[in-house]
């Protein structure tokens, strides 16, 4: 009988941006489920050493989610590591604020080639071993700003945006082989304990006025993933976790 407290036990879990908060979050979480883990990192190395020591028995995974062989290779190792692949959580990215008659080429295709494009290539590659093995689950880590827009944010709700629509397309396509593709659109996200009121006042003020006036925990992203990951009859939707601002025009940009 399966322990309803590790949901993921046998599993193996591929998460990008393992060392940001939210990612770090959602590896305690996935593992605390039971999952094994690939720790996908850009640069900190030693952060995600850090956190695969704490965890116990995961394995870190330098990875460039804009360049294809370094993705196969990313999924390679942590087949070689732990024979499989079940979940994939694409959780790295990357921002370049500005408005868009400021924000050069360069900047655009810098985002959209992390965003959107690496996302294919975190997903397909992932999707190659599930579709042999018979299935799996993949879980983008969106944004409310895929849904909703505020000035100044550059490429960055364009390109989740894409990912958004990437996913369901992949969700349709991947289906006959036993894959669910999904997306998580967090809004705000803050650790409570840190202070950030005080260094972030516009962003406080903002969240004050949310049906829901406060920003999200880290983990209360992680939930949202774990959730999808074990769903077994959802693919193809977006699960916004924002305390409502997306279902209200009172925030402002």
């Amino acid at each position: 009988m399966t322990d309803p407290t590790r949901p993921l036990a046998g599993k193996v879990a591929l998460l990008s941006g393992a060392t940001s908060p939210i990612g770090a979050a959602i590896a305690r979480r996935l593992a605390g489920a039971g999952a094994r883990l690939a720790l996908g990192y850009g640069r900190d190395a030693a952060g995600a050493a850090a956190l695969a020591d704490e965890l116990g028995g995961a394995l870190p995974v330098q990875m460039d989610l804009a360049d294809r062989p370094s993705m196969a290779a990313a999924v390679a190792a942590a087949i070689a590591e732990f024979g499989r692949l079940d979940l994939a959580v694409n959780n790295a990215g990357v921002s370049a604020p500005g408005h868009l008659l400021d924000l050069s080429t360069e900047d655009w295709d810098r985002v959209f080639a992390i965003q959107t494009r690496g996302f294919f290539h975190f997903a397909t590659e992932a999707a190659r071993q599930m579709k042999d093995q018979g299935g799996g689950a993949i879980v983008a880590i969106a944004g409310a700003s895929a849904l909703r827009c505020y000035p100044g944010n550059g490429a960055y709700g364009p390109s989740k945006s894409a990912v958004l629509a990437a996913g369901r397309q992949m969700a349709v396509e991947w289906a006959p082989f036993g894959i669910r593709v999904n997306a998580v659109c967090p809004g705000p996200v803050r650790d409570p304990e840190s202070g950030w009121r005080e260094r972030e006042p516009a962003l406080a003020e903002e969240v004050d006025r949310l049906p829901l006036p406060r920003a999200a925990a880290p983990r209360e992203v992680a939930d949202a993933v774990l959730y999808l990951a074990t769903a077994e009859y959802v693919t193809g939707q977006d699960l916004v976790v924002d305390g409502g601002g997306t279902t209200t025009w009172y925030i402002q940009g």
